[in-house]
């Protein structure tokens, strides 16, 4: 399957009705008549955005659309969410197939090809952590130093913090190791990703 071309509206990849159409094995007519039998689903700026006056004249300029698109007044643009309602508009097994391939390669192509920002601050690592520093007050230090402490609260406090990817990849990572200490924190990333799917 062939991608669309790219358009990006406001930082958003977007879809015309036509590219709609296309993609879906439909026809411009039946998709402008889902949407109008439909209006009252649809959000503006949730399902789709309307290009109107300056904005539409500057994309017109930068050719960003389809040359046949370039006479109209006003466009409709179809972000992934708009998308998905048009799949379940038409509902045949092509618009649903399309539509999971457009979010994987079209949609969130993007999201792929940009280095992700670390979600979890970066501390002061020669500061202890809130966590630490009140597991630490709450042991003697003599048993501290015998014993060490149990990292178990911030450990799972941390693992909250941590996108699914990173606990996918953790999890990779653990199941290698032979170490009882590694293990046990294996456990502990499954049940976070277990405790995420049932909430």
């Amino acid at each position: 399957m062939q991608l669309p071309q790219v358009i990006e509206v406001k930082g958003r990849r977007v879809l015309t009705t036509k590219q709609i159409a296309e993609l879906y094995g439909t026809d411009v007519g039946t998709v402008q008549y889902n949407f109008r039998y439909n209006k009252n689903k649809y959000v503006l700026e949730k399902h789709y955005i309307e290009v109107v006056g300056e904005e539409l004249k500057e994309m017109k300029r930068t050719s960003e659309i389809h040359s046949s698109l370039k006479q109209v007044k006003h466009l409709y643009l179809w972000t992934e969410k708009g998308a998905l309602l048009h799949a379940k508009s038409l509902n045949t097994d092509k618009a649903w197939e399309v539509y999971d391939y457009l979010v994987d390669f079209y949609f969130r192509a993007k999201e792929k090809e940009e280095p992700r920002k670390p979600i979890v601050p970066v501390t002061d690592m020669t500061k202890p952590l809130k966590n630490e520093m009140s597991i630490k007050n709450s042991i003697p230090e003599d048993k501290t130093r015998q014993a060490g402490y149990d990292i178990a609260p911030a450990f799972r406090e941390l693992i909250s913090l941590l996108p699914v990817e990173a606990l996918d990849a953790m999890e990779k990572c653990f199941r290698d190791e032979k170490s009882r200490v590694v293990k046990l924190a294996a456990i502990g990333v499954l049940a976070e990703k277990m405790k995420r799917q049932l909430a």
